[in-house]
């Protein structure tokens, strides 16, 4: 059996902050809840997960013989020559939010109850995850017993840096984006009594005792964004994506308030601008013969086989209107009619408060699976919701939702080229490089216009 000796350790400090929600889930009760430390009483990511996209990432990056030469393959002789810790949360305890969700059959269309993950219980068609906020900070440290993977590794941390690496599950919703707040690094020299009398106080050693390797971090390159598209405009009226929390308002009345993350604005998540997009591109997808555009774009889970693809699309989280505005905004009120007698249901009364204002939405496609036929998709999609065709969140049949688009700019992040396609007055599309032609043809095979 081969033996692995070293002269060094290379000890990371890595502090990140959460730039997206995070979950990382941990199958127990009634909802989806967040990992909790069994002695800290705090969130925490464990340190499988962070190895193991890391890992995944590396594979990528450098091939699986280089990974397997710095994580291991867990055979005799062939261990793992880096150590990642839990990410423990520090400060104040993060903000906690729950979201609704809810599951839907592709075979019929419909919402349907599953098996709640971990558990041998059936949920119902309607579901909550809870998420450890944006803004969060957390540390962990790296040990790296190989001198020579010195500078893949820190390009490894660079990526996770750029948002290259997620963390934790619901990543096509725009979760488990990170952003590095510090990077330390410390080499003990393990022939050097100075650096071993260090080494067994290594735990004790404060932030300032490592070199800032962060400023100097190389962040070009590797496996990332094919393109980034932007949706800017407006809501047509009001808008609302229903939160967990209803409140009685006295009575039989209910009261009814979009969705809110942890700094308390008022957004429309990354899983409801996903399915709402989704549900069109299917439709349109169907239409054309090309189903299959909707595998490479959101993946599928693992079968029975153990086969499993993921997606290459990535929607996030987008904040609508001023906060203060929308605080301002009367309530609206509205009745439960009884679909068999025609009437208004008992206690059908109930008010919701709806939201309004100007809006961006933020989608990405990765370089994988096609990303010029998902793009050229998501643009047909994006089009049917510049003219009306698509709603974001409740409300639909009384005309809520619907967004007043006012310009879809498409940046080519290989080639840093981008078009626009503008919707106000008589409309323009300015596409010198020929980005959108080239997003229709893969989806068409022929060129097409908007």
């Amino acid at each position: 059996m081969a033996v692995c000796t070293y002269e060094k350790i290379i000890k990371y400090r890595v502090a990140a902050c959460c730039t997206q929600p995070l979950h990382i889930g941990n199958a127990m009760g009634n909802k989806e809840e967040v990992l909790i430390h069994p002695v800290d009483d705090l969130p925490f990511i464990q340190a499988s997960s962070i190895a193991g996209v890391c890992r995944d990432y590396f594979a990528k990056e450098y091939g699986e013989s280089a990974a397997e030469q710095l994580f291991g393959t867990g055979e005799a002789g062939c261990g793992s020559r880096i150590c990642f810790t839990d990410g423990i949360f520090s400060g104040d305890r993060p903000v906690l939010e729950l979201r609704p969700r809810v599951r839907i059959d592709r075979r019929t269309g419909s919402c349907g109850s599953s098996m709640i993950k971990g558990t041998g219980q059936q949920s119902g068609h309607k579901f909550q995850v809870e998420y450890i906020g944006a803004g969060a900070e957390f540390v962990c440290y790296i040990y790296l017993y190989e001198e020579s993977m010195a500078q893949q590794t820190e390009r490894m941390l660079a990526a996770v840096h750029q948002g290259l690496v997620q963390l934790g599950g619901l990543k096509s919703s725009g979760c488990g984006f990170l952003k590095l707040q510090a990077l330390g690094k410390k080499v003990f020299t393990m022939t050097q009594a100075q650096d071993r009398r260090a080494w067994a106080k290594e735990d004790e050693l404060p932030a300032d005792a490592y070199d800032d390797i962060l400023t100097g971090l190389r962040t070009e390159g590797g496996q990332g964004t094919a393109y980034e598209i932007f949706v800017s405009g407006r809501t047509e009226g009001s808008m609302l994506v229903k939160s967990i929390a209803i409140t009685n308002a006295g009575g039989n009345t209910s009261f009814c308030t979009n969705l809110k993350n942890a700094a308390q604005e008022h957004i429309v998540p990354g899983s409801s601008l996903k399915g709402a997009l989704r549900n069109q591109m299917e439709k349109i997808a169907d239409y054309l013969g090309r189903q299959e555009l909707i595998t490479d774009t959101f993946g599928y889970t693992k079968d029975a086989a153990g086969d499993g693809k993921a997606g290459n699309i990535v929607f996030y989280d987008t904040v609508v209107g001023k906060k203060e505005e929308n605080e301002r905004m009367e309530l609206s009120s509205r009745i439960h009619i009884d679909k068999f007698t025609g009437g208004v249901m008992d206690g059908g009364l109930f008010q919701e408060k709806n939201i309004a204002g100007e809006l961006e939405f933020h989608i990405s496609v990765k370089d994988k699976n096609n990303p010029d036929s998902t793009s050229g998709l998501l643009l047909l999609a994006l089009r049917d919701l510049a003219v009306g065709l698509v709603n974001i969140g409740s409300g639909y049949g009384v005309g809520k939702g619907m967004i007043a688009v006012e310009r879809i700019v498409m940046k080519d992040e290989k080639h840093h080229t981008e078009a626009t396609v503008t919707f106000s007055d008589a409309g323009s599309i300015a596409d010198g490089h020929g980005l959108i032609a080239k997003c229709l043809q893969a989806v068409y095979g022929k060129e097409q216009a908007v």
